[in-house]
């Protein structure tokens, strides 16, 4: 992707600040909200700074945290078995969480086709955190995170869709697919089938397909191309050992970012699936639940606090009339849920399947005694806002590395939570940096339209749709006048000699304007994983991710990519 390259990256980093992503919730003045978007780190350093100064959690909770990380250990320690990245780096993590002392760092993330940077790159940052902290103060320990979201449905766009700039596809984007049927859109990934082993292949096939083809001044000789088409192979080779152990579709996506994680990059990253631990989140289940009032009252605060200012956070605005849980339904998808007490005081989980449409229904007890026993705790999984509440009570997680897309959003929205119910918010940081390179598909689109950086893009555009209205300004006074004239009778042959060729000339000038923005679509592309593995090479791009967030160190600032 191209970030105005023509502009020196201290230049673009000076016109960008993290605190720039909160800018239409300025206005709002909310005490709790405003407080919490000045705690957002705006530097590497900040963070670690702000890392060191966080309390620790109240004795009252300890109890009940390390009794949740001994029920998680074996969740993580299956996950990394079944994905081949089980190593002595993972079970000494896995040690480590077990201690009083240890303190987690989080970050969460749908695994979705081959994911974007920004999955792996809220990763590094946590391990840079990790890293420096570690070596600031040898006393303390901290265990990397990742918590898989397997349970969100495979309607949603990004699980199914990854993309590559290629100015010979149409809209300027080569798009690998995960075909489903309509009776699947409901489904949940950690319940959908693996693709077809011909899908595989088909994924395959498009991207050397994409490789092979560009035509890119970077590599004028398809034997230049050599050692691009050697990193997707090695990529390829942890996709296709991803397949062979993988037995749902979230865990083929959940493996191949595992697998680069932990086997290539070696990191020490946990990493577990939001549905496998249901257990470890009971308390917390039970907690939210009994709090519901509060719950509902904060997140109802939020709503009107919000739309007071005509700010759209993406966060239903009915959400405070739902349960915190979602309820499941034996088909493979669930329904939102509500709580419903009965005369007699029970207390019961209502809800209807979106996919089936069957009504679900399970009692839980009492609001004062809430029972989860048996396969009750596993009908449920948490709503999007309590996830972070959850693992701030019941793991007692110290930092959490947040998204710069709709989590914000949820983010802003279970602060008011947070306070409401008196659980400790972890820190939040963000890391919003663009990446500043040109590979080989940015390059091509480039060289297609014979400029020479997004500056000169852009001119050339402004300049193409200047002469597009310079013709329409042209054309319309003739256009009225040949009317007039056919409704008068009179010939028209000499408008009709002079429109036709104005109006050719217009026509190529429209699809000049067209192929430009197929160019620039393909320039402007966050793409997935796939670009940057095929330009830089796996262990090539965590090396420069990595240098760029640390010689930087201002988060905001964009990373200088280089092959």
């Amino acid at each position: 992707m191209l970030v105005n390259n023509y502009m020196a990256t201290s230049e673009i980093g000076q016109r960008h600040s993290v605190r720039s992503l909160f800018s239409k919730f300025e206005t709002v003045g909310n005490q709790v909200i405003g407080d919490y978007i000045s705690s957002f780190p705006e530097s590497l350093s900040e963070a670690i700074d702000k890392l060191f100064s966080r309390t620790n959690q109240s004795s009252a909770m300890a109890g009940t945290i390390m009794s949740n990380r001994a029920r998680i250990v074996k969740y993580i320690d299956n996950f990394h078995h079944q994905a081949g990245t089980n190593n002595s780096k993972i079970n000494e993590s896995l040690s480590a969480l077990q201690k009083p002392s240890t303190e987690i760092l989080v970050s969460i993330h749908q695994p979705n086709l081959f994911a974007f940077a920004g999955v792996y790159k809220k990763i590094i940052l946590l391990q840079c955190l990790k890293s420096i902290a570690e070596h600031r103060d040898n006393s303390r320990k901290f265990v990397n995170l990742f918590l898989i979201v397997d349970h969100d449905f495979m309607d949603e766009f990004w699980i199914r869709h990854a993309q590559l700039p290629s100015v010979r596809n149409a809209n300027g984007i080569l798009e690998l697919r995960f075909p489903i049927r309509a009776h699947d859109r409901w489904r949940l990934m950690h319940n959908m089938d693996t693709p077809r082993s011909s899908l595989i292949d088909f994924w395959r096939n498009q991207v050397y397909y994409w490789l092979r083809n560009a035509n890119s001044p970077l590599f004028l000789r398809r034997e230049d191309k050599s050692q691009l088409i050697k990193n997707f192979d090695d990529l390829w080779d942890e996709v296709l050992e991803s397949y062979s152990r993988c037995k749902s579709y979230a865990d083929f996506n959940s493996f191949i970012i595992s697998r680069l994680v932990n086997r290539i990059w070696g990191y020490d990253t946990l990493f577990v699936r939001l549905s496998d631990i249901p257990e470890v989140f009971e308390n917390g289940f039970k907690f939210l639940i009994s709090n519901y009032k509060k719950y509902a009252v904060a997140l109802n605060e939020s709503e009107a606090i919000f739309t007071s200012q005509g700010i759209n956070t993406g966060v239903s605005s009915s959400s405070y009339l739902n349960a915190p849980v979602w309820l499941h339904c034996k088909c493979g998808s669930k329904g939102s849920a509500k709580l419903v007490e009965t005369k007699t005081q029970h207390l019961y989980l209502v809800g209807k399947c979106i996919a089936c449409k069957n009504d679900l229904r399970i009692e839980i007890g009492s609001v004062n005694d809430i029972d989860l026993s048996g396969d009750k705790i596993h009908s449920i999984s948490p709503r999007a806002i309590p996830i972070l509440l959850l693992l701030a009570r019941e793991l007692g997680i110290r930092c959490y590395a947040s998204g710069t897309g709709g989590s914000l959003g949820y983010m802003l929205v279970s602060s008011l939570a947070f306070k409401q119910l008196k659980v400790t918010m972890p820190l939040t940081t963000v890391w919003p940096s663009d990446d500043v390179y040109t590979g080989i598909g940015q390059s091509e689109a480039l060289h297609y339209i014979r400029v020479n950086n997004e500056k000169e893009l852009e001119s050339y555009l402004d300049k193409l749709k200047g002469m597009d209205s310079g013709f329409a300004e042209r054309i319309v006074p003739l256009i009225s006048e040949r009317t007039m004239r056919i409704r008068s009778g009179q010939s028209i042959n000499d408008i009709l000699s002079e429109v036709f060729p104005l109006k050719e000339s217009q026509r190529t000038i429209r699809r000049t304007i067209k192929t430009v923005n197929k160019a620039r679509s393909a320039i402007n592309l966050k793409p997935c994983m796939i670009d940057y593995a095929v330009n830089f090479g796996m262990n090539g791009v965590e090396a420069q991710w990595r240098a760029g967030l640390i010689t930087n160190d201002h988060l905001a600032t964009p990373v200088s990519l280089t092959m």
